[in-house]
């Protein structure tokens, strides 16, 4: 199991009119710290699509427990709990500054061939990286 924590601050021009966290920016705070977690492994998004794999969404799960305010410092923590196959799964928590978990979420893509557009195999080195962990 990988676990990484990126933070973000809520910006005003994000929040509703009840002053929450418009629900779905916490699909792009996902897309941030899924990319950052990617990062933090020593590869990039970019290195992947340029062998030739993209990765489209297959399905996002939000269950929000409590709203989030303009100005919060919110962490994210991605976690990978399982090796890439055909598939891979980041698993998310949101935390207020306080400590307070306020929403999990769950975001599983797939790895495709960017020409044929069919199933592809994780690239070789993000599964040497993650092996390193798991």
């Amino acid at each position: 199991m990988i676990t990484r924590d990126t933070q973000i601050r809520v910006r005003y021009g994000e929040v509703d009119r009840m002053g929450f966290l418009y629900h779905e920016h916490y699909v792009a705070y996902f897309d941030v710290a899924r990319t950052e977690f990617i990062r933090s492994l020593g590869i990039s998004n970019l290195e992947i699509e340029e062998e030739g794999i993209m990765l489209p969404v297959l399905n996002v799960t939000v269950d929000y427990k409590n709203p989030a305010y303009y100005d919060d410092v919110l962490t994210i923590r991605t976690t990978l709990k399982e090796m890439p196959s055909a598939k891979i799964t980041f698993y998310f928590e949101v935390f207020r500054q306080t400590g307070e978990l306020i929403t999990t979420g769950r975001v599983t893509l797939a790895f495709m061939n960017s020409v044929t557009k069919r199933a592809a195999r994780p690239p070789k080195k993000l599964l040497d990286i993650v092996a390193e962990y798991m």
